[in-house]
Formats: C-alpha cells, sequence, structure tokens
C-alpha cells in the first residue's frame, strides 16, 4: 500500500482555481452518496457544469461496489480504491443549468468534451457501519473525474483527498482543485513533480505513444516510432505501468501469455473478481502487458449493469460475435448474460480469505504444480509435476466458468490455444515472500519490475518485424537535401507475411513461440490493434523524417550541389527550395513552430536567391511575372501568402 503523504489545507482567502489549468488534470471532483430511498446522488461537483444529466448518472452507478461485493466486510469503516472508465455522451445538455445560461454552459460542456471519447473516474469508497443508521451503515464515494489514465497521478491524490474530505467537508474539492490547476501541463513519459499542499507527489506519466488521440495530441518522440527496447527501464513504455500484475495474477501466472496473446490480436475479455479493487486492477495490468503496443480495444476497469453500454452488449443472440472489450465485474450476473464471451479470468480472492498464501499453495487452479514447502524467501519451482494439480485444472475446465457461482476461484477458462510458451525462467525468478505482509509488498514491486520487462521484450520483440516500415530516412552522404525526401515504404500483408515466413520469427520468438508463430501474426495484422498502432507510428515517422532533412538543408551548403547539376535538376531544386520556403512561412503564421524561424527563413531565402542566379536570364524573367515568387526572391514575407 501507498502511504498518503501529510497535508495541510490552504486559508479561505488564498483558494484560487484556475479553470483552463484544472481541465489539463481533471475535469471535476465529486462526492457521491448511497441513498436508500433514492439510490446514488451526486451531493457535489466541483467545478459544476461539466457533466451532463446522463453522465452524471454514469458517473454515480459506477463509483459504488456492487452489493455482493462488499457484504463480507462489516469492521466498523472500510475504504477502497478502484478506477473506471464510462464513454462520454455527446451533445447532452449540462445538468443544474438555468435556462438563460444553457447555451453558454452547454457550449462550454461541448468544448471541453470534444475529440474526449472516454471519461475516466477514480474512486474513494467508504463503507461506515453503523448499527444507529438505516439499514447498519452509510456509504459515500470519493470521485476524480479525468480524460486522462493517469493512475500514477490521480492514485496518491485521491488518498491525499478521500480522507480529507471526510475530516473537513466540501473545503477538500476546492483546496484540491486550487493546487491541481497551479500544476504545469502533463508532460507524457516524463517525471514530474506535482506539489499538493506540503506534500510533492513525483509521479511518470506514461509516454504520448500509449495515449489515445482523443487525449489531446502530444510530442511523440522518435525512440518509440520503430520497435526497439527501450534503455531506460525506470521510463514507463504504455499504460498503467504502476499496476501490481504479480499480486493481481498471482494464483494464475502461467496464463499470462495466453492473456498477452489475446490482449494482442483483441479478443474480447471478461474479468471477474470479488471487488472493484481488485477486478479493476486486473484491467489495469493486462493493458499494461502490451505495452509498448497503443492499446485500441475498449477496456472498462469496472463495469456495471447501469452502464449504457450493457443493454447493447446484452441484446447480443448465440453466436453473435462480441465486441473487442475487457469487462472488469464483481457481479456474476454477467458470466449469464454475456455468454458470447468466450474468455473469462477470474481473479483475487473474496473479503476475509487470506490473499497471501505462498504462491505454491495457489497454482492448482492454474494448473501449475506446487513446491515442497519451506520457510523464508524462495524462488518458485515449476520443474515437479504433481498429479492433483492436473486433475484440479481437469476438473476446473470441465465445471466451467459458472462454478464460480458457488465458489470463488482464481482460473482462466478460454478455447484459445497460444502460441507463444510460458516462460518458465522467468518465473522461477518470481521471489515468493510467503506470509508475510511487509514483505510481500517490497517483493511485489520487484516481481512486477521482471513480469513487465520481460513483456516488454516480449512486446517489442513480436513488433519489431515492421520497423523498416516504420523508420525515418536521412539524406544520403552527397546527395541533395533540397530535393523531396522519399516515401516509407508501402506496407502490404501478404508480402510482408511471405517475407517474414521466409525469414523466420528471429532469436528470441523462435525460443519462446511454437512452430505456427506467423498464425499469431495474422491474427494480429486482423484485429483491432494492428492498424491504429501502425497508421500512427507511421505519422510519427513521416514526421520525424520532415525534421531531419529540414535540418540537413539548414546545415548543407545548396552552391555545393548546383555545379554538379544539369539546368533541369536547377529548375527542379528551384522548385523544391520555394515549396520549402512557402511549407516555413504557412506553419509560422499558423503558429505550429515555435522558429518561423527568421534563420531558417533567412537561409532557404538565400538558397532560392543562389538557384535563381545560375538560371538563364529568360528563366529568371519568367519566374519573377508571380508576384509572390519575386517576394519570396527579395526576402519580403509581408508581401507573400500562404498557398
Amino acid at each position: 500500500m501507498n502511504r498518503s503523504p501529510s497535508f495541510s489545507v490552504k486559508s479561505e482567502s488564498s483558494v484560487k482555481v484556475d479553470p483552463e489549468s484544472l481541465q489539463q488534470w481533471a475535469v471535476a471532483f465529486c462526492v457521491i452518496r448511497f441513498d436508500l430511498e433514492q439510490g446514488q446522488l451526486i451531493e457535489e461537483c466541483y467545478p459544476s457544469g461539466h457533466l451532463s444529466s446522463e453522465e452524471e448518472l454514469d458517473v454515480a452507478f459506477s463509483s459504488f461496489p456492487d452489493s455482493v461485493s462488499q457484504h463480507q466486510n462489516r469492521s466498523s469503516i472500510h475504504d477502497c480504491m478502484f478506477f473506471f472508465r464510462v464513454q462520454r455522451r455527446q451533445g447532452s445538455a449540462p445538468s443544474n443549468v438555468k435556462s438563460s445560461a444553457h447555451e453558454l454552459v452547454k457550449s462550454k460542456l461541448s468544448n471541453n468534451a470534444r475529440g474526449n471519447k472516454y471519461l475516466y473516474g477514480y474512486v474513494f469508497n467508504r463503507q461506515r457501519h453503523d448499527e444507529r443508521l438505516k439499514r447498519g451503515g452509510e456509504q459515500k464515494s470519493v470521485v476524480i473525474l479525468s480524460h486522462r489514465p493517469y493512475s500514477s497521478v490521480f492514485r496518491p491524490l485521491l488518498q491525499i483527498m478521500g480522507p480529507l474530505y471526510f475530516d473537513i467537508g466540501k473545503k477538500a474539492l476546492e483546496h484540491i482543485a486550487s493546487y491541481v490547476s497551479m500544476w504545469p501541463a502533463p508532460l507524457p513519459g516524463k517525471l514530474m513533480e506535482l506539489p499538493i499542499g506540503n506534500a510533492m507527489l513525483k509521479v511518470n506519466l506514461p509516454p504520448a505513444h500509449s495515449l489515445p488521440l482523443d487525449n489531446g495530441k502530444h510530442e511523440e518522440s522518435s525512440s518509440s516510432m520503430a520497435p526497439l527496447l527501450p534503455t531506460n527501464q525506470s521510463i514507463p513504455q504504455g499504460l498503467f505501468h504502476d499496476s501490481d500484475i504479480f499480486g493481481i495474477f498471482r494464483g494464475i501466472l502461467l496464463q499470462l501469455w495466453v492473456l498477452w496473446e489475446l490482449l494482442l490480436i483483441g479478443e474480447p475479455i471478461l474479468v471477474i473478481g470479488p471487488t472493484p479493487p481488485q477486478c479493476s486492477e486486473a484491467v489495469a495490468s493486462l493493458v499494461s502487458l502490451v505495452a509498448p503496443l497503443l492499446f485500441s480495444v475498449d477496456f472498462r476497469p469496472y463495469f456495471t449493469i447501469h452502464d449504457p453500454g450493457f443493454a447493447r452488449l446484452n441484446s447480443l443472440q448465440e453466436g453473435d460475435t462480441f465486441p473487442p472489450m475487457i469487462l472488469g465485474v464483481t457481479n456474476l450476473f454477467f458470466l449469464k448474460s454475456l455468454r458470447n464471451i468466450r474468455h473469462i479470468v477470474s481473479v483475487g480472492t473474496p473479503a476475509g480469505i487470506s490473499s497471501r498464501q505462498p504462491i505454491s499453495n495457489r497454482f492448482s487452479s492454474g494448473g501449475v504444480p506446487a513446491r515442497p514447502e519451506g520457510s523464508g524467501l524462495q524462488q518458485i519451482s515449476f520443474k515437479k509435476f504433481s498429479p492433483s494439480s492436473f486433475l484440479s485444472a481437469v476438473k476446473l475446465r470441465r465445471e466451467g466458468p459458472l462454478s464460480l457461482m458457488t465458489e470463488h476461484k482464481e482460473a482462466v477458462w478460454t478455447s484459445y490455444t497460444a502460441v507463444t510458451k510460458p516462460d518458465t525462467s522467468i518465473l522461477n525468478r518470481l521471489i515468493d515472500a510467503g506470509m508475510s505482509p511487509r514483505v510481500e509488498e517490497s517483493m511485489s514491486v520487484v516481481n512486477n519490475e521482471i513480469l513487465r520487462r520481460h513483456f516488454l521484450e516480449l512486446t517489442t520483440n513480436f513488433l519489431a518485424p515492421f520497423g523498416p516500415y516504420l523508420r525515418a530516412t536521412t539524406p544520403s552522404e552527397g546527395s541533395s537535401p533540397f530535393v523531396d525526401p522519399p516515401p516509407l515504404p508501402q506496407f502490404n500483408v501478404d508480402e510482408f507475411l511471405a517475407s517474414l515466413s521466409a525469414r523466420g520469427a528471429g532469436k528470441f520468438l523462435s525460443k519462446r513461440m511454437r512452430s505456427n508463430w506467423l498464425d499469431l501474426y495474422r491474427r494480429f495484422l486482423k484485429g483491432p490493434n494492428f492498424m491504429p498502432w501502425f497508421e500512427r507510428r507511421r505519422a510519427v515517422a513521416e514526421q520525424e523524417q520532415h525534421r531531419l532533412w529540414r535540418e540537413a538543408r539548414m546545415t548543407t551548403d545548396i552552391t555545393l550541389f548546383i555545379s554538379k547539376m544539369s539546368e533541369l535538376e536547377i529548375v527542379d531544386s528551384f522548385n523544391a527550395v520555394e515549396r520549402h520556403l512557402q511549407w516555413e512561412l504557412q506553419v509560422s503564421k499558423l503558429g505550429k513552430v515555435s522558429d518561423p524561424a527568421a534563420n531558417t527563413f533567412e537561409k532557404l531565402t538565400k538558397d532560392l536567391q543562389a538557384v535563381f542566379n545560375v538560371l538563364p536570364k529568360d528563366m529568371q524573367q519568367l519566374l519573377l511575372m508571380n508576384p509572390e515568387r519575386a517576394a519570396l526572391l527579395r526576402g519580403n514575407v509581408e508581401d507573400t501568402m500562404p498557398l
């Protein structure tokens, strides 16, 4: 568990919120109460006017555990944290808006929501049991709403904000909003220090290439362009890099490679956990497994029957194709209502049952044999075969996921046959912390790093064959950078597969995949993840190539090439330099570059003049008949207009 930093609130007079700066991080901070007669009610939403009435309902229903996931714990106060993801309702009117201001606020709402398809909710839920109250208790949730999947920021922030609200009430929302609005803009892929009261949150944000485009455009580094293994392991390479893969999948670790393939090819997966924290953590961990791939499948860390998408999913007939989704649920009703999902994962342990059994004692549901008992920290042994564990696995498969209706167990049910073999050398490096909670916490950090590094390496090697189609080129030595750069190689699926088949899977993958490894590439190419990732990487490669050739033009003396050119090549060079110069003017007038740089314009103007001076006189006179071109040759920017 992360410890909550100490926190002191501002004086009343110093609480100021910059709405635009706040929106860079959070949409709103909400407090939701569970009312016995009226259900979920939003008591506070600060700042107001950013949610429609339908979205308020979506958020409210997603902010409480299902009754089936909370009845075991009867302690006086029980806190839990989890997160959800709901689809924004485009075009809906905001709630609680006076008619005179209706259009203004509706415009503000639509502007804020435009381009942001999903809303993330980070929940601090408190259940207080008190026999003096109706039904013996009450329930409230404090929720941070954001368009950004920044769990590394909002989890520690929630650990401060949740308890603070229950201490000082509504003022907590305003104080936190004031601090957040003073933060600098998010820097994807960077380590940021974010002050909150007298505490400092030091967080790594996920890189731009892992964020959906609906989160806004960010500068994407060229290092993520071609699939290369990063040298700096501390920099996150995908979403939810802080999720606890080891802790949540501890009982079914051997199944991670099957799940990795299902994620890669975009198959729908139903994740069942006893509580919202467990199922949302499992979904986050699954998404993190395929880094650095842009994950384009819809995922819902905590999904309920009140979600507006449930009716559509529930209406699917037998034989209909289930859409690519990962659904995290706690309600076992979904086992019956969503029968078309072919891949089901059960994780976690119900409240009151210890999750800190030695690893070897918890592998039976995954079909993994146990090791001899021992004391202290030991590595996991997977070498011995246990007939009892094999029989348990066969029984579990025969009973199917509906067996969860009578008893919760950790397991994976799927008819999919994986190409990738589990890497037992990786599993044998994991540390078994036994029964010690304190040691287990530190060992989980180590184990998560081992697992995350392995799957990062696995995904990177799988994507490596696409590298030649995503690699920017620079002008070769002795060639002119003033001509247009060559286009990136055209991608053809059949040619790619034929070439890959002839070349082989490569040393890393051939050791870990079966002989039908090419089938995995075929499924990936047809799945929902390939094209969004490939097109995004392709666009970044083209931008990088443009930058490299632009830099080369700035450092190359064009007169060195003119003397070796024919008259036709000189005319082509004049047209190319003129085109580059006009582009620089266009982007500078649109404010898309920080430096239209006087230097860039001056250099290209001199290059244009140098080429012009060696052209025949009649050609010069013909070119000067165009007033815009004449202005460019004079270096007069004001007389030129973007084409």
